[in-house]
């Protein structure tokens, strides 16, 4: 049966057709920041420096650690050694599980509450072990040190989250790279500081004077951190940043379990995830073995023990130029994957070049180490980044904490190997040449992903087409209703 259709009814529907097809269409918006985002930037930055300076401050003067709590150390020398190693390793091991639970909080109950509990944990680890100066309280000192190595967790994946949740679309990467800068200035205080304010001298109870003014210092700074952050830090902003932001918020399944499995079944995001792990888990290692890789080249040298923390402290400061630089042309190129081989080539190079010219001269060391920083210290953030991109819209916190997964396992394994070819077979060059082999490899796996830029997709109108589908076919079936 065909129903007759007034000129009255035909007018309100072809109005109504109008107004369905005008509001679907594309909308013009403006995105509004904040001043707060500033603030929360930088006393998150304040709290990674604290987590990356108490990563490394033992390792970088470990034969000093050594000889002041050998009276505590377990077993014979090899065992003393691997022990002080063990603080740098205690982050990478805490890490892998905790980080499950650390994201489940953020997803769960935003970004306050998770920074919150990692900066009050790095508070409590530097307190413990202001109580630890003494020969025979090595125990103390690791307890502390676990506490703060399990901080890590709520914090280390967070850059791009934070970036992404309260800056613009333009300016996400250098945001990321400034937020990693923070932990990576604080590794490199933490190289320079304690081997500047701790002797190498025969006098132990100078040592211990100079440790407790390095624990109190650090324990401050973590408490003023903890303050600062419960008073400044919120959620999210009241309004979305960006296009993108606002999209993801819309569409990104609030589940947990269902993100991990999605990101854990894209295949581009696997290869990211060995290629990233394998670069980052190199960085880990040498950082960590800086000390006696230095000393078995130059020990008979003044100032050995200086040194290498001096050298450390390049690597980092060459590292977070590289990490500004690689964040401003990310937002600049957009050519995430160009962006992402090049570094990982140059680290390569960069890597050859330190094994062949180490042994020339300590001065060609730093030269060569602060090059080696530049290009993979600043690769963290690229690849935080590109991670984001070809994983969009999942959470970022939850794929850049997949990534730091992949880093630390890599980095326990690979500073496990080295540490075996230093200590047991002092064959510190093979050490180095393996490095650079896992360089290599690192960077075909980069090569063979081949992953589409999602978020710069969805940035720029990518979703348009199913906006304009969704309007033309509710056209239609009011169409549809008229004629019958």
């Amino acid at each position: 049966m065909t129903r007759i259709v007034s000129n009255d009814e035909q007018s309100n529907i072809e109005s109504n057709n109008q107004s369905i097809v005008s509001s679907s269409a594309p909308t013009t918006r403006t995105y509004k920041v904040y001043r707060r985002r500033f603030a929360i930037l930088a006393i998150f930055c304040i709290c990674t420096l604290t987590s990356g300076f108490q990563w490394i401050e033992y390792v970088i003067i470990q034969n000093i650690i050594v000889r002041y709590y050998n009276e505590s150390l377990p077993g014979d020398a090899e065992a003393k050694n691997n022990a002080v190693t063990w603080t740098s390793l205690s982050y990478m091991v805490t890490y892998i599980p905790l980080m499950f639970p650390a994201m489940w909080l953020l997803d769960r109950y935003g970004l306050k509450i998770t920074c919150s509990t990692g900066a009050f944990l790095n508070c409590v680890g530097a307190i413990v072990k202001c109580f630890s100066v003494d020969t025979n309280l090595w125990w103390i000192t690791f307890t502390g040190q676990m506490i703060c190595a399990c901080a890590q967790s709520f914090t280390l994946g967070i850059p791009p989250y934070l970036a992404a949740t309260w800056f613009s679309s333009d300016s996400v990467s250098t945001v990321t790279a400034i937020a990693v800068f923070g932990n990576q200035v604080g590794i490199a205080l933490g190289f320079l500081i304690p081997t500047i304010l701790v002797p190498d001298v025969p006098d132990i109870s100078l040592i211990g004077e100079r440790l407790r003014i390095l624990y109190y210092a650090v324990a401050f700074v973590c408490l003023v951190c903890f303050i600062s952050m419960i008073i400044v830090f919120r959620p999210r902003p009241p309004t979305p940043p960006s296009r993108a932001q606002e999209m993801a918020l819309q569409t990104s399944e609030q589940n947990y379990l269902q993100t991990l499995k999605r990101l854990l079944v894209n295949r581009w995001f696997l290869l990211l995830l060995i290629s990233y792990g394998l670069n980052t888990g190199v960085f880990y290692s040498i950082s960590t073995l800086l000390n006696p890789v230095y000393m078995h080249y130059f020990e008979k040298t003044d100032h050995a023990s200086k040194y290498a923390g001096t050298i450390g402290t390049l690597m980092i400061v060459g590292g977070i130029f590289g990490s500004l630089v690689g964040g401003y042309v990310l937002d600049k190129s957009k050519a995430y994957k160009t962006v992402t081989f090049i570094v990982y080539l140059l680290s390569f190079l960069s890597m050859v070049l330190f094994t062949s010219t180490v042994h020339l001269h300590e001065y060609v060391a730093f030269v060569t180490m602060t090059i080696v920083g530049f290009f993979m210290t600043g690769y963290l953030p690229v690849g935080f980044e590109y991670g984001v991109e070809i994983t969009y819209p999942e959470n970022e916190a939850i794929s850049s904490s997949l990534l730091n997964v992949s880093a630390q396992i890599f980095g326990l394994c690979t500073t496990q190997f080295q540490e075996y070819l230093i200590f047991k077979q002092h064959k510190v060059l093979i050490s180095n040449v393996m490095l650079c082999i896992i360089l290599i490899v690192g960077g075909v796996i980069t090569l063979l992903i081949r992953s589409p830029l999602r978020r710069q997709n969805a940035q720029h109108g990518g979703d348009n087409l199913l906006e304009n589908n969704v309007a033309c076919a509710v056209v239609s079936d009011t169409n549809a209703i008229v004629n019958a």
